[in-house]
């Protein structure tokens, strides 16, 4: 494990010395991050769909280094090598395999270090530590274990996954149909697995609720985070394209270990329900409404656990020397290939034609590039949230609320790129006085 750690850090070194271009993905995690940092609760004063654990996380990371990507980098070192670890005990815990091995960390460290933005701490790796810890009470009830707690456990864990990143609720259906594929279903432990899930879901919704903000969040994170506008800065086929070779690897892999006929019951129902991570993760990365290379992270796991089967499996001895060492090298090569396909100008972010002094920025466009090199000064962050917001300024109370969000924090520039700054200061006069049009789309604060 200290090797697959080495190898993990060395790949990440190489690829910090290659230079690495900001994702915009990356780019609004700092933005939250700095945003909530200064007191702003989500939803209701930062418009986004972000999962309220992810964006906690975030909060955390800047009040102690700042709009750091080198901070998110080392955390997701760290938070990568421990989701490899715990994926690696629990196959072990259950005896997966017919020989005892740490094949299943390594390459879910490398089919992890595949996708193209593996060093941002997405809210997709900090959801999957959950999801690990959910399917392990599966591969337990497989097992044979006949404690109810299994499913009450099960269903706590899909619900934090679930705050963390909303798209992966879908494993709360892949999990309860691996539970009763394998066992007799009782209404009991229906229940517990459903109590599960909603216990932390409950909890964060009376928080916001609380604090007045319930609707604000079922909104942003359900009807618009699961059902609203697709966000694509890259197709679903690119998406795909870009962890292209770890996904003709695992196909080739399972289609071999499903065919082999050298499983045991368990290892035959493991398989299965492996098969069923696959097609949920496919699930997720359909139903998201963001395009994100950080998504194929899901199928990490399942093709993580076929290729070991795949491996051991191999007898003649030419096999057993080359086809190991053909995958390492490959793999070893896809980041490298992965981050040459990220240098795309769809997903990163550009260098700012009009580069001012750092102020504090009120982007209303969909261009976040501008926000690298400024703070973000206003909840305006999802385009479809802020522009929905925006269309509710004819209500005195929105108008009011919005004002209040924008005038705790005041922005010294803003950038008009959407052309609803006019309709905005005609709805909040106290906010156009304070402002002068410089050019077209752009805006300074009248100094006292």
């Amino acid at each position: 494990m200290i090797v697959i750690f080495l190898g993990l850090l060395s790949l990440r070194v190489l690829l910090t010395f290659q230079g690495l271009s900001l994702t915009l993905f990356e780019l609004k995690w700092l933005l939250l991050g700095q945003r909530s940092a200064e007191g702003f609760l989500m939803y209701e004063e930062i418009f986004d769909y972000t999962g309220p654990l992810s964006v906690f996380f975030y909060r955390i990371i800047d009040n102690i280094f700042g709009k750091s990507q080198q901070a998110h980098h080392i955390i997701s070192t760290i938070w990568l090598f421990l989701n490899a670890i715990l994926f690696n005990s629990l196959l072990r815990r259950n005896k997966n395999f017919s020989e005892n091995n740490d094949l299943p960390a390594l390459f879910f460290v490398l089919l992890a270090a595949s996708i193209p933005d593996f060093m941002a701490l997405s809210p997709q790796m900090m959801s999957m530590t959950f999801i690990l810890l959910g399917f392990y009470n599966v591969l337990e009830r497989i097992d044979n274990e006949d404690t109810d707690d299994l499913f009450l456990y099960a269903g706590i864990y899909v619900g934090i996954a679930t705050l963390f990143y909303p798209p992966v609720g879908v494993f709360f259906f892949v999990f309860l149909i691996s539970f009763f594929l394998f066992s007799t279903p009782k209404l009991r432990r229906i229940v517990l697995y459903f109590n599960g899930f909603l216990i932390p879901l409950g909890l964060t919704f009376c928080f916001f609720y609380w604090h007045g903000n319930g609707f604000h969040a079922w909104h942003a994170l359900v009807e618009r985070g699961l059902f609203g506008q697709q966000v694509k800065y890259l197709s679903e086929i690119e998406n795909f394209y870009f962890f292209g070779i770890p996904i003709v690897i695992g196909l080739v892999a399972m289609a071999s270990t499903f065919f082999s006929g050298h499983f045991s019951s368990f290892q035959n129902k493991s398989a299965q329900a492996m098969l069923f991570m696959m097609l949920g993760a496919t699930i997720v990365i359909w139903v998201d409404v963001e395009t994100s290379p950080a998504q194929m992270l899901y199928l990490v796991p399942s093709i993580s656990f076929f290729l070991v089967h795949y491996l051991l499996k191999l007898r003649k001895r030419w096999a057993k020397r080359w086809v190991p060492l053909m995958i390492l090298g490959v793999l070893i090569l896809a980041p490298y290939l992965s981050y040459i396909q990220l240098d795309m100008d769809t997903i990163r972010v550009k260098e700012p034609t009009d580069r001012f002094s750092k102020r504090r920025t009120m982007l209303l466009g969909d261009n976040l590039s501008v926000l690298n090199y400024h703070e973000l000064s206003s909840p305006f962050l999802d385009a479809q949230l802020s522009k929905e917001r925006i269309e509710l300024l004819d209500e005195e109370a929105s108008a009011q609320a919005l004002l209040r969000i924008i005038e705790e924090a005041p922005p010294a520039v803003i950038i008009d790129d959407w052309s609803v700054i006019p309709n905005l200061f005609s709805r909040l006069p106290e906010l156009s006085k304070k402002y002068r049009k410089q050019r077209a789309g752009y805006y300074v604060r009248i100094s006292n």
